[in-house]
């Protein structure tokens, strides 16, 4: 993806993520707030489910629980807490995706869970705790907040004095700037940055060419197992031979082959099999992109982040277009570049209404075009133990819901991250 840095400081260098627990978040609520206890190396405080369920208040039927989990999606932990608890994904509800590859917590919800089941839940990089009833399920309404604990390693030839200069030079920068409201690479679908191509293809209806391009995109960080397990499938088209094996770990691949494999033409059918909640995701990486697309012309015509004739103005905030089935062209110089974007894309406001698969449909909304930025703190810099002769420094900050971690930390690193 092509990002733009609103800080002028030095590069930093350095990774994020070289292990998951680089990468902390925790979820802030309007009267919760969430920590990382347990996971990695600490068991769970015995859990009295029997007194739990005795004492469930009348009406309350929805088990409140605080949820850690360590390198996987969201996404992925509901799916497996869901098999293992014998409960409909549908019973399950979340207030917001964390990263995959980090340690997070935040609140979710069961709807009417069995009390045994519950009692042997185990999952070594997944711990559930707090229970309570409500009789109200958690909701995206609940987060207001994420907070962040990043672990920034191999820093090359700087002094711990560089460091700290660069690292508080940046946060005084966006501070006063404010924070490009970027989309992050992983709304892309991370490495294989294949998301928002999928959801273009599939809100033009080029249904054999979406699902081809999510089986078969291979990219140069995946396994080579993985690669060539995609570079077989687009050779040999077989579908039946490798819905057995796919060696992806979500398994989402897996279940699109074994459809297609008895229903070799319903392209459609086969996205339809997939969660509701990964359907949605291509539509909105689309209008994500171009999103961040309309940002860049911004900021390639000299715009950046001021106020131009037909911005649309929500409490003295510039707020830009993801564009759906109800947008309009805005006016003035606003709407100029945002037709701009539409025609590189070749894209019209119609595209965005399907009848036949509502799920990638979407009437548009609006979005900051910068935010702000909470809590900002240098915890330390030190030797960095995981990688010789190389410092790491740890930063923590608090951003609003649907803001981008990874969007701060390339201001400082000034360099791609994948995350």
């Amino acid at each position: 993806m092509n990002f733009k840095y609103i800080s002028s400081t030095p590069s930093l260098g350095g990774r994020i993520k070289q292990i998951a627990n680089d990468f902390v978040v925790s979820e802030i609520g309007s009267d919760y707030a969430t920590s990382v206890k347990y996971i990695p190396d600490k068991k769970v405080e015995e859990i009295d489910w029997t007194s739990i369920f005795n004492n469930k208040p009348e009406g309350k039927d929805y088990l409140i629980l605080d949820m850690e989990k360590n390198n996987l999606a969201t996404t992925t932990a509901i799916s497996q807490t869901s098999r293992f608890l014998q409960l409909s994904r549908k019973r399950i509800s979340y207030a917001g995706l964390k990263d995959k590859r980090a340690l997070t917590s935040q609140r979710i919800s069961l709807f009417e869970p069995n009390q045994e089941r519950l009692a042997k839940f185990y999952f070594k990089n997944i711990k559930v705790y707090n229970p309570f009833w409500s009789d109200q399920r958690v909701d995206i309404g609940n987060l207001k907040e994420n907070n962040f604990v990043i672990t920034i390693r191999q820093i090359k030839d700087k002094t711990k004095e560089e460091i700290k200069e660069i690292i508080e030079n940046t946060f005084k920068e966006v501070q006063e700037k404010g924070l490009i409201n970027y989309f992050g690479e992983q709304r892309f679908g991370g490495a294989r940055e294949v998301t928002h191509k999928v959801g273009k293809l599939l809100i033009k209806k080029r249904y054999k060419e979406a699902v081809m391009m999510y089986l078969t995109e291979t990219s140069d960080l995946e396994t080579d197992e993985v690669k060539e397990a995609r570079k077989q499938l687009k050779e040999d088209l077989n579908f039946r031979k490798h819905a057995a094996n796919f060696p992806t770990r979500t398994g989402y691949e897996s279940a699109i082959l074994n459809y297609l494999a008895n229903n070799p033409e319903d392209y459609l059918g086969s996205f339809k099999i997939l969660p509701k909640s990964i359907q949605y995701l291509f539509t909105h990486a689309y209008q994500s992109y171009m999103f961040n697309e309309l940002i860049n012309l911004r900021i390639e015509k000299g715009l950046g982040l001021d106020v131009i004739e037909g911005d649309h103005i929500i409490n003295n905030e510039v707020y830009l277009p993801l564009f759906g089935f109800e947008s309009k062209l805005s006016d003035g110089r606003a709407g100029e570049l945002e037709k701009q974007v539409l025609d590189k894309e070749k894209i019209n406001f119609k595209h965005f209404h399907n009848s036949e698969y509502s799920v990638v449909s979407s009437k548009g909304e609006w979005r900051k075009l910068k935010t702000s930025i909470h809590n900002l703190k240098l915890l330390s810099i030190e030797e960095d133990d995981m990688n010789e002769d190389m410092m790491k420094a740890i930063v923590s900050f608090t951003l609003d819901k649907g803001q981008y971690a990874t969007v701060f930390l390339r201001e400082i690193i000034k360099k791609e991250i994948i995350g």
